[in-house]
Order: C-alpha cells, then structure tokens, then sequence
C-alpha cells in the first residue's frame, strides 16, 4: 500500500510539471503574440458559420462572415454586430461580453501562471469565468498558439469558435477597429 501511495504521488507530481511546462510554453507564445489574422468556424447550437478575423491584442477584433456578410468589430471597449439583413447596428460595451476576457492578453497570461493548463482528449484549454459566463479557451497543442474559446452568448446560446491563424503579428492599420465607419 505504501508503495502505490508513493507512486501515486511521484505520479502526480511528473504530471504536474509537464502540465506546468506547456503553461509556461504558451504563456511565453502569448507574450511574442500582438496580433493574430485567423480563418475561424462558429458552431452555435449546431449552426455553422465561417469567416476571417483579425484580432489585436488587447480586446480589438475585426471579423467578417462569408455566407451571411455579417460583421463583428470591437475598439477594445465596444463591440458591434451588423447583419445582412438589418440596416441596424447591434451596439455593446465590450465589458458586457466574453470577448472581454477571451481577448484580452494579459487576462489570459494571468489566468495562466494560476491556473495550469489542463489536457483532455487531445485539447489544451484553460476554464474561465467572467460575469458568471464560463468560458474555456483552447489552445494548439503544437505551436501553443490561441485555438479557440466555447462559451455563451448573449441569447443563451452555446458558441465554439475554432480558430485557424493564417498570419502573426502582421502589421495593422488601426481604422479596422474604427466602430465610427459603420455608423
């Protein structure tokens, strides 16, 4: 019994710090990381959609949808929605959604060197929660870049995004994250 006990716990503690080296792997990948310009899927409850996003860190997005020409921009403290076929604008205060915390950097480094990253069926993410909103990102399991989050949205409804990053830290003009050009 003492021999599975001390097993056990060298067991644990070999777990422990593999997990702990690939935080601290992708922490150092988020620190080298301004920008990302990703393809992404959307899945909400059940529904797919794709596009392309350019995501600036700290909280700016820029994402445009190929079926439905929806598009989605965050300043860093607003975001917006408009769709195809409202002429109407859906306004937010950033603070109000999960984008808030999903792309905001220094959040996720933080979150990171408390919490380890867990491993499960061949996914690495990280659980959060913010606003009672749980959130779980995920990140590549090979070049530890951002993967993706799953979360809720406003309506309630489940939402995984996938990412797929074309291009890193590639020089942006600011005016992509201007909410003033779609008013």
């Amino acid at each position: 019994m003492k021999l599975f006990i001390l097993f056990f716990f060298l067991f644990s503690i070999i777990i422990s710090k593999a997990n702990s080296d690939v935080t601290e792997r992708v922490v150092s990948t988020l620190e080298k990381s301004n920008n990302y310009n990703f393809k992404f899927t959307q899945n909400i409850n059940g529904k797919l959609e794709t596009g392309n996003c350019v995501l600036k860190f700290n909280r700016k997005i820029n994402c445009r949808y190929d079926n439905s020409n929806k598009i989605i921009v965050s300043d860093g403290k607003n975001l917006i929605i408009k769709n195809n076929n409202s002429e109407n604008l859906n306004f937010y205060k950033l603070e109000n959604t999960s984008f808030y915390k999903v792309l905001d950097k220094n959040f996720l480094i933080e979150q990171l060197k408390i919490k380890n990253i867990k491993k499960e069926n061949d996914s690495l993410f990280i659980n959060l929660n913010y606003q009672n909103i749980d959130i779980k990102v995920f990140f590549d399991k090979e070049k530890l870049y951002l993967k993706g989050w799953q979360t809720t949205d406003i309506y309630n409804n489940s939402v995984y995004t996938k990412i797929y990053i074309q291009e890193i830290n590639k020089v942006i003009d600011e005016n992509l994250f201007n909410i003033n050009e779609y008013n």
